[in-house]
């Protein structure tokens, strides 16, 4: 037997022989090669372009969210930096606020006051303003002031009230033209008028730097100093009746549901006077009795003389002191 027909069918030999066998590969017609060729590239072109887009949306993409990122950023520095340093508390008659060069009515401005904000009152006019940190700042008629901080008020012109609630430490700062006033725990009223500065203090005590030299008033008393550097010194009663345009924009506390010792204190503080109540046990039925209604929109006695008709309390001004009572017909 011939071993040669033998040879395995499966080998590498194999191959070989099916390639001679089928001869010699005609070559592609000129046009379908190009057609091929041309699909080839487009096919190509098409994948690379689809990663180059896929790139192209990843950078876009993450362009966008840094712009995002910024921008909110932005949003938030803005935010930061125009936290209101003011919020109006009560105003009466015309009140202003500057936006640029115009100034519009104090409804069209809202409650909230930033860093840098500008308000006026006309004549008989008057705002209350609750500055952060707790303290009260009242404009009078024909006033102009500037919040340039938290702490810090520009006076330009008029007259203002001051009352930090006898909180001692880091207090405000009122600038004018004439010294820059500067509260410890105190009620103060400041006024500017043809480059002569008054200082009136009610309770605790001012100091005023005036160019480096630090003048120093306490309550009960009266300091003006004029446009020459002149000082005049008076006394001022906490009763006096000079203090009453700061009632007018008194904010008063929510009093529905509370006992009548929180409207009775506010009152005594708003005229300036100390609260004294007859006896231990008169002190104990004014705490005991709770007062139901609004006095949002009146006058310290005013809201006092309505809220204790219906009790069985009532007052008498003695001098500086308001005294408590009860009634007998009760």
């Amino acid at each position: 037997m011939d071993n040669k027909s033998q040879e395995p069918k499966n080998g590498p030999d194999l191959v070989a022989a099916l390639i001679r066998a089928a001869g010699r590969r005609t070559e592609p017609p000129a046009d379908a090669y190009q057609r091929v060729l041309t699909a080839a590239t487009a096919a190509f072109r098409a994948k690379t372009a689809k990663r180059r887009g896929r790139m192209t949306f990843f950078w876009a993409a993450a362009a966008t969210a840094a712009a995002l990122m910024i921008a909110l950023s932005m949003q938030w520095s803005l935010s930061s930096s125009r936290s209101p340093v003011a919020t109006v508390a009560r105003s009466v008659g015309s009140v202003e606020f500057a936006t640029g060069d115009s100034w519009q009515p104090m409804s069209e401005a809202g409650g909230a006051l930033a860093r840098g904000a500008r308000l006026r009152t006309l004549a008989g006019g008057g705002v209350a303003l609750a500055l952060a940190g707790g303290a009260s700042l009242r404009l009078a008629a024909a006033t102009e002031v500037q919040l340039e901080r938290p702490r810090r008020v520009l006076l330009r012109s008029g007259k203002l009230y001051l009352d930090n609630h006898g909180s001692v430490g880091i207090g405000y700062q009122i600038e004018t033209a004439a010294g820059t006033a500067r509260d410890v725990g105190t009620q103060f009223e400041l006024r500017v008028a043809d480059g002569v500065l008054r200082l009136r203090v009610r309770e605790g005590r001012v100091e005023i730097d005036r160019g480096g030299r630090l003048l120093s008033s306490r309550a009960g008393e009266q300091l003006e100093i004029d446009v020459l550097g002149g000082v005049t010194r008076s006394s001022i009663a906490a009763t006096d009746a000079a203090w009453q345009w700061t009632e007018t924009t008194a904010t008063a506390p929510e009093i529905d549901g509370q006992p009548a010792t929180v409207l009775l204190a506010w009152v005594a503080r708003e005229t300036g006077r100390q609260l004294h109540y007859e006896s231990p046990s008169v002190a104990t039925r004014a705490a005991a009795v709770i007062l139901h209604g609004n006095i949002r929109h009146l006058a310290p006695l005013a809201a006092l003389d309505i809220m204790l008709a219906t009790t069985d309390l009532e007052y008498a001004l003695i001098g500086d002191t308001m005294e408590v009572r009860t009634r007998n017909e009760f």
